[in-house]
């Protein structure tokens, strides 16, 4: 037997009562009553008291009345006992039963034996008992036989109870005695019954023929024991056997459920989501009330209440069956309460919507209130539109009186229906209505209509704006003229651009129905807030294209035309607009307006493109200053253009460019027409777009300036072909690449040619840029042959030369191209022509001008241009070309020899270059010992200054050191070129310790010597307290507080130096003064300090030390004096 749980097991549990209090006797009593053992057997006769026998005076009439009338078989009845004994009883004897009547064995034969069925139920074989015989009350009691046994002993038979109190009274109505064993003293005693059977034995014995009589025997079997056939007919039990084919069983179980639910208000909760309700259900399939005994009623409407609420609950449909047997159970349909709150998905509402198809007619014919109530219902159900409308129009009756109680309900589930629906569900619902309704529906989707309206985050596709527009714009809506102005609030004051955009179609509405606006003038109010917010939302707006096009620009005018034909002629609502819309176009950048021009093709209104047209002149008339670079970009950005063309791409782009040129003519002021030409030139790229633009150029083409700038182009190629070009102009000219050129003269060459254009090609360009460098270069020529070579301290002439070259220069704007192309024109420099040319290559040559140095300063004769031209320059020339032969075996050369001339020398390779005829003799070796020649007076000079601070710090030496070698070697004037490289080498391993920065600092150390005398002196002397003396021994302030910090440092980091037995050789001195030199980079800086103010720190550091003395001497006067 199972049970719901171990807590309602234990609810009940009683250790000292085993059956219900009802209709048990207590085992407790005192058993000396009646009986004096535990034998009730042949060792012990019933007491026939008088009080029992009194009783079966009665028992005859009885039996008669029951007997009357009867057939022969009725005077016997077919018994079966069951009963429930303690655990283990057969292990004591053997059940059995006894009675009073031969059957049951006259209390003495134990005929009537008892077979087990479970742990404690035990049941007997029918028994057949005659009641002819029977006299009185059949009493029976339930007992224990022990047989005789083999050898010795008696049989025993242990009866149940204590006395005869407690016979049982055989209940001859009924075939079935169920009992429960009654305890004593004398055999095991039944505590708790776990598998209680006597449920299920009724169960298993319900057929189609005894369904009512085997719930009576339920009733019964609860009267008899209560507690335990409740436990035992629990909601486990209904489940473990719910799913049987057998109807009357399932109809049993439904009995059970109600007997379970009524004792237990509101406990629908309790079936769990497993338990299968439809089955139940199905078994209720024609059920009358008559089926099961009348005061079943209450229980089987629990039941069948409980079942629907389950079933319906897990969205099965099972529990539609209540309706067909709705007048049999539930008249008033009063379940429909218990489903209020049930709520199906779209696809569960489809089947139940199938499923009320199938038994409207079970609803048809019932009392019209509770049809309303079942309407009402089912209404409510139908939270999806479409299903709604099926319900409606295929399942529900209709009449005047029906439909006056449900409309309103049918109306107000349209709304619920509708209250998340956007936009495009809203419209789909509204056309989906039959025609008939959707005049008293339209309140409810134009109440909706507003309220999505209203909400300011809404996701706005374009479904939903097109769904929005078709809803404002349907006519059996009937938009009333309050609702419409609020529609225009609503929509003025969206967050949503696209919300926005549909505000002119609303206002067109509202002229076209003829709305009046005479109270309160809202509408233009509207207008203007609508448009201002417009304007806000415009690049913050849900479209991503207009920002990426950059024609947020174009937004605010194309609004302005859609606007136009319903308030342009209101004039003060117009100029509010407009003035909206130039003030929200003024904070876009310039190249956003400009890129709007592309898109004013599409504008059809001539007033918007002239508002447009106005505010792109007004801004060019205040950023066209010149032609450049930014001008140009913006000409393209107006045009739209992306490639190297300009192409016009309409008549407002064309009106632009039209009005660009006449500020431009208006701001040309050319002082020359050579600076006229020169101002074009400079603009080339600018006039070459604008003269070769295509698409609407007719207007463009045909501006003054432009033909006037055609003209000039033209001129200047006409002066230039025909050399009449002044030289001033065409050195400016030619400052221009070939190509700029070349362009700028063919910018002005019509497609057609005509006979005023004038093409220059790219060979005359070039041939007339080799003319006028032919031009430059013999002025300059001649210029610094007369400035590097003809001393004017020596040459008394050569200032004449040089002023009629500055003349040349000077009128170069008056004379043109043709007149300096004859020879004649160079008669003045005819003898210095041919010179000046040779020696223009070598302006730059130190050697060659050390040579010619060399002559000039000794020929005294050397006073005229013309003799310096030709009489010394053919002599220096000579002697250069000897040099350069001598060089062929440069390694026999004495250093006296080559120094003269190579003297000052910086860049060898170059110097080499110029001499042609050693361009195959030149090689490295040659090169390095050149460079070193050219720097022998530098490392003598570093030589010294080492050998300086050497001797000042008293570095060892020896006799003829490599120091003392290198000095002889750098002055000796015999010393051959080719010892040059290996001295060198020699002489770098020896200072390899030395960077450049150590021979700065050996440079201030050899012209420091006086300080390193001072420094010598206070060697052994702590200054540090020299700092303090300053402000009082400065020499007037000479000396700050930084030059004495300056000589402390200094003397704490060269003090290694002053101490003779530091240093081995000069090459660890030159060592040790490189380390110092990277840890103290500004060594050298306040050495040269120091020194400069040694003199100085000198007086300073001995008034400091003459002040101890004194000091000193006072004390010791005071000491002896008093």
């Amino acid at each position: 037997m199972s049970y719901s749980s171990k807590d309602e097991t234990d609810e009940y549990k009683d250790d000292n009562n085993v059956s219900d209090s009802k209709n048990s006797q207590n085992l407790t009593r005192d058993n000396r009553d009646n009986y004096s053992g535990n034998s009730q057997g042949k060792d012990r006769k019933p007491n026939n008291s008088s009080s029992i026998w009194s009783n079966l005076t009665t028992m005859p009439d009885m039996i008669n009345k029951l007997m009357s009338g009867s057939s022969k078989d009725e005077d016997k009845i077919k018994v079966i006992f069951h009963v429930h004994f303690p655990e283990d009883i057969d292990k004591v004897g053997n059940p059995v039963v006894l009675g009073n009547v031969k059957e049951l064995g006259s209390w003495k034969n134990p005929i009537v034996k008892l077979s087990p069925q479970n742990r404690t139920y035990w049941r007997s074989s029918p028994v057949i008992i005659s009641l002819s015989s029977v006299r009185g009350e059949i009493q029976y009691k339930y007992a224990i036989h022990t047989p005789k046994p083999v050898f010795r002993g008696k049989e025993k038979i242990e009866f149940e109870g204590v006395n005869y109190g407690d016979n049982r009274i055989l209940n001859i109505k009924r075939n079935d005695q169920f009992d429960i064993f009654k305890s004593n003293h004398q055999l095991p005693r039944l505590s708790y019954i776990h598998d209680f059977a006597f449920v299920d034995y009724i169960y298993n014995s319900i057929n189609a023929d005894n369904l009512k009589a085997k719930v009576m025997e339920y009733q019964h079997l609860l009267t008899l024991h209560n507690d335990y056939t409740i436990r035992a007919s629990n909601l486990d039990f209904i489940a473990d056997r719910i799913d049987v084919e057998n109807k009357d069983k399932r109809l049993f179980l439904c009995f059970l459920l109600g007997h379970y639910t009524s004792r237990r208000r509101g406990s629908f909760y309790e079936l769990q989501n497993k338990f299968q309700s439809g089955l139940l259900l199905d078994a209720l399939e024609g059920y009358k009330q008559d089926t099961l005994p009348s005061n079943t009623k209450n229980q089987m409407s629990s039941a069948i209440i409980t079942l629907v609420q389950h079933n319906a609950f897990q969205m099965q449909f099972d529990w539609l069956i209540i309706f067909t047997i709705a007048s049999e159970v539930d008249p008033n349909f009063s379940f429909i309460d218990h489903l209020k709150s049930l709520k199906y998905s779209n696809d569960k509402l489809v089947k139940f919507i199938q499923g009320i198809e199938i038994i409207k007619s079970y609803i048809n014919g019932i009392e019209p209130e509770f049809y309303i109530k079942i309407a009402k219902w089912l209404i409510q159900l139908c939270h999806n539109m479409d299903h709604l409308f099926v319900l409606w129009n295929d399942i529900l009756s209709h009449s005047s009186e029906l439909d006056k109680s449900i409309f309103k309900h049918f109306i107000e589930q349209i709304r619920e229906s509708i209250s998340h629906d956007d936009a495009a569900a809203l419209e789909k619902h509204f056309k989906s209505l039959p025609r008939d309704y959707r005049q008293d529906a339209s309140e409810v989707f134009r109440s909706r209509t507003l309220f999505l309206l209203e909400g300011s985050n809404r996701d706005w596709t374009n479904e939903n704006i097109t769904a929005i527009k078709n809803l404002l714009h349907e006519d059996n809506l009937n938009w009333s003229r309050e609702e419409v102005i609020r529609l225009l609030d609503l929509t003025s004051q969206s967050n949503t651009l696209e919300l926005l955009n549909i505000f002119p179609e609303i206002l067109d509405n509202w002229f076209r129905n003829n709305f009046s606006d005479t109270k309160k003038k809202k509408i233009p109010t509207t207008c203007v807030a609508w448009f201002k917010n417009l304007l806000i939302k415009l690049d913050t707006g849900t479209s991503t294209k207009n920002r990426k096009e950059n024609n947020i620009v174009f937004s605010v005018f194309l609004h302005l035309e859609r606007i136009y034909p319903l308030l342009g002629h209101r004039k003060n609502v117009w100029q509010s607009l407009t003035t909206s819309a130039i003030e929200r176009v003024r904070v876009c950048s310039e190249s956003q307006i400009f890129s709007a021009t592309k898109f004013t093709v599409q504008i059809k209104e001539q007033d918007i493109i002239t508002l447009f047209l106005d505010l792109i002149k007004e801004m060019l008339n205040k950023a066209v200053r010149q032609i450049d670079d930014q001008l140009i970009n913006k000409i393209y950005t107006i045009c739209n253009c992306k490639g190297k063309n300009l192409e016009v791409p309409n008549t407002v782009s064309e009106e632009i460019l039209h009005h660009i040129i006449t500020r431009l003519q208006n701001q040309s002021s050319a002082s020359d027409p050579s600076e006229h030409h020169l101002n074009i030139l400079r603009a080339s790229q600018f006039w070459s777009i604008i003269l070769r633009a295509i698409g609407n150029v007719t207007k463009l083409h045909s501006n003054p300036f432009v033909q006037r700038v055609k003209k000039s182009i033209n001129d200047l190629g006409g002066l230039l072909r025909e050399k009449k070009i002044d030289i001033q102009l065409l050195q400016q000219l030619l400052e221009f690449s070939d190509e700029i050129l070349f362009q700028h003269f063919d910018a002005a060459v019509s497609k057609e040619k005509a006979i005023v254009d004038v093409i220059v090609s790219q060979d005359e360009i070039a041939e007339l840029r080799k003319l006028c460098g032919k031009f430059q270069l013999q002025l300059d020529i001649l210029f610094k042959f007369y400035n590097e070579f003809c001393p004017i301290s020596q040459v008394t002439d050569v200032d004449d030369y040089i002023q009629d070259v500055k003349k040349h220069m000077a009128s170069s704007n008056k004379v043109m191209l043709r007149e300096v192309l004859p020879p004649d024109y160079w008669a003045f420099h005819e003898k210095t022509l041919i010179i000046s040319r040779r020696c223009y290559k070598y302006i730059q040559s130190r050697f060659f001008r050390n040579i010619f140095e060399n002559y000039v300063q000794e020929d005294t004769a050397a006073t005229k241009v013309e003799y310096i031209a030709q009489r010394l320059m053919p002599e220096v020339f000579k002697k250069y070309d000897t040099y350069c032969e001598q060089f062929k075996e440069w390694e026999k050369l004495k250093c006296s020899d080559a120094s003269l001339f190579w003297n000052n020398v910086t860049d060898v390779n170059a110097e080499l270059d110029l001499m042609e005829v050693y361009k195959e003799h030149k090689n490295q070796k040659l090169i390095q010992t050149l460079d070193y020649l050219s720097k022998i007076s530098h490392w003598t000079k570093r030589l010294e200054e080492l050998e300086k601070v050497v001797n000042l710090f008293k570095i060892p030496r020896i006799e003829n050191d490599w120091l003392n070698k290198s000095l002889k070697f750098l002055k000796d004037d015999s010393k051959k070129l080719s010892q040059i490289n290996s001295f060198f080498n020699c002489l770098n391993n020896n200072i390899s310790n030395a960077n450049q920065e150590c021979w700065k600092l050996i440079k201030e150390l050899s012209n420091a010597d006086g300080f390193i005398s001072f420094l010598e002196e206070i060697v052994e002397h702590d200054i540090k307290n020299l700092i303090n003396g300053v402000d009082d021994h400065s020499d007037e302030r000479l000396v700050q507080e930084d030059t004495v910090s300056s000589l402390i440092q200094v003397k704490q980091i060269l003090l290694p130096f002053m101490n003779k037995n530091k240093r081995d050789d000069i090459a660890s001195f030159l060592a040790s003064l490189s380390n110092i030199i990277k840890k103290n980079p500004t060594l050298g800086e306040k050495i040269a300090l120091c020194n400069s103010c040694h003199i100085a720190l000198r007086n300073i550091y001995k008034n400091i030390s003459d002040r101890g003395e004194v000091t000193k001497e006072k004390i010791k006067n005071a000491v002896l004096n008093g």
